[in-house]
Parts: structure tokens; C-alpha cells; sequence
């Protein structure tokens, strides 16, 4: 694996670092011991001691192992750091077969194997270099004016400066500190805004965690809602089924009404139909018979023809559905479907109460006003 590919996965996701002193949460996640400490410490709550991570909750605290895999991963890391940085610095006083540096000297301007670096350090002349781990480019530690070594640390301007520059330089009569004072007052400010930005990262994961408690109040809330009007509506679909067999009902009723009336006056007038045509052929064959018992059949016959045109022909109604009526008890039956209609607008409008007035009316503030 490249360098910077194991960088990243050897990068703690609170310091954004790699691991100091790794160790590892229940749920497999690792941080440095210093990091999630400070995490707990500002964190901790009724609800347990929570994975920056994944937001897993422990409680009671849980014990911290230190993961030695990940510890020994570390370690060949930052060997091989060093091994990519010093590699290629090679000794300046080796002649025929140079070898890797383990030195450079910053007033010598030179690198020195492990050999050579001794003949430095035993020549008391000597004794007042600075030796640092091996570099190839010296010149970022040069004053560009006076080609010297960089030695203080000017307070004024903010740059580090030779000794020649605070002798006949511009910064002859500016506040001067040295290196390791201005490492100091650097390291104390840096560390001070550093742990400013853990404030914003802590108040940035607090509201990550609001924003989880938000996701899960509103999950629950939909499932709600979605659960009361499926049963709302199933309701309804229920009421409207009944209905309808109602209107059908309905309609056949009136239909059997109007279709018996139409056979009763159908019955009536095929009797009446029946009785003269009964009378109409006794008629004819009465014809047929001689005088004297024409004569003498005749008078009951007449008298029967006479009493048929008496009765009254059966009178035909005007036959039709009764339509408005049905209308009538159709719309009286669905009048109550402006219940339904309102129980549904009172779900949402109860569902919309508990966002702004309930616990969690902080959450309108997220949009779930608008449900």
C-alpha cells in the first residue's frame, strides 16, 4: 500500500491525525486514547458513552483495549516515513561508496553518515552545531539576504532571520526570540486555536447527533401517519363499498316496483283481452246455429257483452324508475362521508401538533413543520 493510502487508514477520525496510542470501542471502531477521553468528557450523558463514528451507545462506559495491531502498523509507518524522508540524503564527506545520512548540519551546510558523524561530534571545535535529521535542500533554512543559517526568530515580522540581520538588517531593532522560545509561543497559540476547532467539531457532533434524533423522530412519525390513514382509509374504501351495494340495492328495489306494476297491468289487460275474445267466438258460433236457438241463446249473450263493455278499462301509468327518490336516500347516505373526510384532515392536523407543540418541537426547525 501506498504511503498516503495508508495515511488514510491509519487517520483518527476525531484528530484527523495519525493514531497516538490506538484503541479500539466494542463496536471495532479505534481512535487515539486521548481523543475519545476528550470526547466522553464533553459528551457523556444519561443516554451512555456514544462511537463518534456510528454513533453506537455503550453504557455502563466501556473498557478501552488498545488495539496492538493497529499499534504496530503505526510503528512500521512512521518507519517507514522516516526511511522515505532520509533515503535519499546521502553522506557528503563519502568518497568512493557514499552511504545514507543520518545527520545534516545546519552551520556545516552538510549530511553525514553514520561514520562521519562522529568525527563531527568528536571535534570540540564543532560542538556548537545544530544537528537535525537528514534533509537534501538546506535553502529553506538559509536567510536569503545573507546566505546564513536561520537562528531567531523576529517577533515584529513574523520570519525567522540570521544573526546578520539583526546586526545591519531591517530587523536590527525589532523584538528577537529564539527558536526554541518561538516554537514555544507558536506550539501554546497553535495548541490554544486547535483546541478551539475541537470546540466546533464537538458543537458540529453534537448537532450531528440532533440531526439523528431528528431522521429517527421523523421515521417514526411517518410510519404513524402512514399507519392511522391506511387505517383511515381502509375504512372509508370499507364504507364506500357499503354504499355502493346501498345504491344497487336501492336501484333494484325501485326497479322490481316499476317492472310489478308494469305485470299488473299487463295481467289485467290480457284478461280483459282474454273475456272478448271468449265472448267474440261464442259471437261466431252463435251465428251459426238456426233461428230458434239463436233467438233463444242470444239474450244471455248480449247481456254478457253488455256487462263486459260496462267494466272499465284497466288503466296504463306512466311507468318509470323513481329517480329523484333514489337520488333523495343516496345523498342522505353519503352525507356522512364528510366525516371520514374530516378525520383525515384531523390525523395530519393532530400529527402537525406534535411537531410544534410536543418534546420535539425543536425539530420544526428542520422542516418537519410542513408535514
Amino acid at each position: 500500500m501506498e504511503l498516503g493510502a495508508l495515511e488514510a487508514e491509519l487517520t483518527c477520525a476525531v484528530c484527523l491525525h495519525v493514531y497516538q496510542d490506538p484503541v479500539a470501542l466494542p463496536c471495532l471502531h479505534s481512535f487515539c486514547m486521548k481523543c475519545i477521553e476528550g470526547v466522553w468528557t464533553q459528551t457523556a450523558g444519561p443516554g451512555g458513552f456514544e462511537c463518534p463514528q456510528c454513533r453506537r451507545k455503550f453504557n455502563p462506559k466501556p473498557s478501552l483495549e488498545r488495539n496492538f495491531t493497529l499499534c504496530n502498523i503505526v510503528e512500521k509507518y512512521d518507519k517507514s516515513q522516516l526511511s522515505a524522508d532520509s533515503a535519499h540524503v546521502m553522506c557528503d564527506y563519502c568518497i568512493d561508496n557514499q552511504s545514507p545520512a543520518v545527520k545534516t548540519c545546519l552551520i556545516c551546510f552538510s549530511s553525514f553518515c553514520s561514520i562521519h558523524i562522529k568525527r563531527h561530534l568528536l571535534n570540540k571545535a564543532l560542538n556548537g552545531h545544530t544537528l537535525i535529521e537528514p534533509v537534501t535542500d538546506l535553502t529553506d533554512r538559509q536567510c536569503p539576504d545573507h546566505k546564513k543559517v536561520l537562528e531567531f526568530f523576529c517577533k515584529d515580522d513574523a520570519e525567522c532571520v540570521c544573526g546578520s540581520c539583526i546586526i545591519t538588517g531591517k530587523h536590527k531593532s525589532h523584538t528577537l526570540l529564539s527558536l526554541d522560545q518561538a516554537q514555544a509561543a507558536i506550539k501554546e497559540e497553535l495548541e490554544r486555536e486547535t483546541e478551539k476547532l475541537r470546540g466546533v467539531q464537538q458543537n458540529c457532533s453534537s448537532k450531528q447527533r440532533d440531526l439523528g434524533r431528528s431522521e429517527a423522530e421523523i421515521k417514526t412519525r411517518i410510519k404513524e401517519l402512514k399507519g392511522k390513514l391506511s387505517k383511515s382509509f381502509s375504512e372509508w374504501r370499507r364504507q364506500l363499498e357499503e354504499d355502493e351495494e346501498y345504491a344497487l340495492k336501492l336501484i333494484d328495489e325501485e326497479g322490481l316496483r316499476a317492472l310489478a306494476q308494469i305485470r299488473g297491468c299487463s295481467e289485467a289487460l290480457n284478461k280483459r283481452i282474454e273475456q272478448i275474445t271468449l265472448i267474440d267466438g261464442e259471437t261466431q258460433s252463435l251465428l251459426q246455429r238456426d233461428p230458434l236457438s239463436f233467438i233463444q241463446n242470444s239474450k244471455q249473450l248480449l247481456s254478457r257483452v253488455t256487462e263486459t263493455q260496462r267494466v272499465t278499462d284497466p288503466d296504463v301509468p306512466a311507468l318509470t324508475l323513481n329517480l329523484p327518490n333514489i337520488s333523495q336516500l343516496i345523498q342522505e347516505r353519503l352525507n356522512g362521508w364528510e366525516k371520514y373526510h374530516l378525520d383525515i384532515l384531523g390525523i395530519i392536523s393532530m400529527m402537525v401538533a406534535k411537531v410544534t407543540d410536543g418534546p420535539g418541537s425543536k425539530d420544526s426547525k428542520l422542516g418537519l413543520g410542513s408535514v
